[in-house]
């Protein structure tokens, strides 16, 4: 059996556990880096990573207010300053994200009336 064949499976289900540990700000940096992927290369895959990104750090920001809720003191406050700190970086993350998505469809439009696709030129019989 070739152990390259195992590697995509092995990565499947360690993937969960590898990301599943991941702190709000380690989320709120791979979003990042999802969206600058993004803004360098416009595909559709990697808007999808990007989405895909955002949602999971939207995960980390409810379970971080759900832990919040259950505290007090001490805890409680540092908890509540962190999850400020992850809705200010949410809240700029997704203007970045917009805005990339806004210049995609500019550069499209731009490159669409710029190159237009080929039509074809049909002569009419009446008029050769």
């Amino acid at each position: 059996m070739h152990f390259q064949s195992l590697i995509p499976l092995a990565l499947f289900f360690l993937l969960p556990v590898l990301v599943g540990g991941c702190s709000g700000e380690q989320r709120a940096h791979f979003a990042k880096d999802k969206i600058e992927e993004y803004k360098q290369n416009p595909t559709k895959e990697n808007k999808q990573e990007a989405q895909a990104a955002l949602a999971e750090l939207d995960a980390s920001i409810h379970r971080l207010e759900a832990q919040v809720s259950r505290e007090s003191g001490e805890t409680k406050r540092s908890d509540q300053q962190r999850l400020n700190e992850l809705k200010k970086q949410r809240s700029k993350l997704n203007t970045d994200f917009t805005k990339a998505e806004a210049e995609t469809l500019l550069n499209n439009l731009k490159n669409f009336f710029q190159n237009p696709p080929l039509l074809e030129n049909k002569k009419d019989n009446k008029n050769p």
